[in-house]
């Protein structure tokens, strides 16, 4: 055991009650014993928060009003409390350091030593959480799936966004039930997922990397299973199944140097509203063989040197399959609408190419971050977007005053060794 328990801080709210539809258990207590009944909501790790009714009636709540204030209203007669540990994360490596050493945790404190807390298919994980000391416990998907019964594959860094979110490699599972990972990149509402990466020098016809010349309607990984900025390529295989489930194109210069989208030249994409040259269809951007029609860019969806591409026009995408021509941004007229102009290129008549192939790229380098230099790198993502969903606001009804007792409908606020 401890030398020291840890502190909890009770903030009480008076003639207020939970919904019946989350109460887990109830006990009778010594009158107004407010200490007695978070004794027993810290035994019960589905707990959340507690109320005493009566006086003497403890009842157990498995929700919290921070997450489901529908739950609570008024009622004559009962306290609703909440409560809070104190030093919660050196209490929780204390009782790490013990289990690891094999000693008895205790349970009440530790809810993954209890069984049947999680689905059969899911892992119990201690929660050490400053924002949400409430909950003890998680349950967690085996690698590859997420959803609430861990039945659905996690086939790009889109199936993150519900949990949380932080850049760098990921796991996610390919058309075949594979399990490898990626590396994913955040945005508040966007998992860009990464399929190439590759430097200037690899890219060029030189290169010994002659995957980085072709087109994506053929499987050309490489170190597929190993990231590397200046050369790295999915299989189609994996490409497809991240695809499938994305919504945005993205190509990115020097990502891997700033680890931010904005802070290089990039470009999204709409994947719907990528056509055929005629624009009459839809057209599948690995399978892509000569060129689609125009896309306009949307607002704060690229730059390119110190130029915002908000109201500019791709002339078009390209890459062929039977040439040497990867995937690439062309970009020959401006529309009035359009801050970007690269005179340098443009005013020659040719083609200005931008983002995957530089056949001009003495021309190009002048104002493209992704031909500054030979080390110089081009990323290619699928974007997913997340589903918006109604955040619940909650109002804060209680003082934040430590006292031990008050009167009238004011809170009531204890710490409880």
């Amino acid at each position: 055991m401890f030398n020291s328990q840890p502190q909890f801080t009770i903030k009480a709210v008076n003639h207020k009650a939970f919904d019946n539809s989350c109460l887990i258990d109830a006990f009778n207590i010594s009158s107004g014993n407010i200490a007695a009944c978070l004794e027993h909501c810290l035994e019960n790790c589905r707990c959340q928060s507690f109320q005493i009714c009566e006086n003497t009636k403890c009842q157990l709540c498995s929700s919290h009003k921070k997450e489901n204030s529908s739950l609570l209203h008024d009622k004559d007669g009962c306290i609703y409390a909440t409560y809070e540990m104190r030093h919660l994360t050196e209490t929780f490596q204390r009782l790490d350091e013990q289990c690891l050493a094999g000693i008895s945790c205790p349970m009440k404190y530790n809810c993954c030593q209890q069984s049947g807390l999680c689905p059969e298919n899911k892992t119990c994980k201690p929660i050490n959480s400053q924002e949400q000391p409430w909950k003890r416990f998680t349950c967690e998907c085996p690698e590859g799936y997420h959803g609430n019964n861990c039945d659905e594959p996690i086939t790009s860094c889109g199936g993150y966004l519900d949990g949380p979110r932080k850049s760098g490699m990921h796991k996610v599972m390919d058309s075949e039930k594979s399990v490898y990972e990626v590396y994913c990149h955040f945005e508040s509402d966007v998992a860009w997922t990464l399929v190439q990466s590759y430097s200037f020098a690899n890219g060029s016809y030189r290169s010994k990397f002659k995957q980085f010349r072709k087109s994506l309607a053929k499987s050309h990984p490489v170190s597929e299973n190993a990231l590397t900025w200046s050369g790295y390529r999915l299989s189609k295989r994996r490409m497809e199944s991240i695809k499938n489930n994305s919504t945005f194109l993205q190509f990115t210069c020097d990502y891997e140097k700033y680890r931010s989208i904005n802070k290089s030249d990039y470009v999204q994409i709409q994947l719907r509203n990528i056509k055929t040259r005629s624009g009459d269809e839809n057209v599948d951007v690995l399978e892509l063989n000569q060129y689609t029609t125009y896309v306009t860019i949307g607002n704060g969806r690229g730059k390119i040197g110190k130029y915002d591409l908000s109201g500019c026009r791709i002339e078009r995408l390209h890459q062929q399959t039977n040439f040497s021509v990867p995937l690439h941004v062309d970009i020959y007229r401006v529309r009035p609408t359009c801050k970007f102009y690269d005179q340098s290129c443009s005013s020659s008549g040719l083609t200005s190419q931008y983002f995957g192939s530089y056949s001009n790229s003495d021309c190009v380098k002048k104002v493209h971050r992704c031909v500054n230099s030979q080390n110089s790198t081009t990323q290619l993502w699928f974007g997913d977007t997340k589903t918006s969903r109604d955040s619940v606001e909650t109002s804060e009804d209680e003082s934040h005053v430590r006292t031990v007792e008050t009167s009238g409908d004011e809170s009531h606020v204890h710490t409880v060794n």
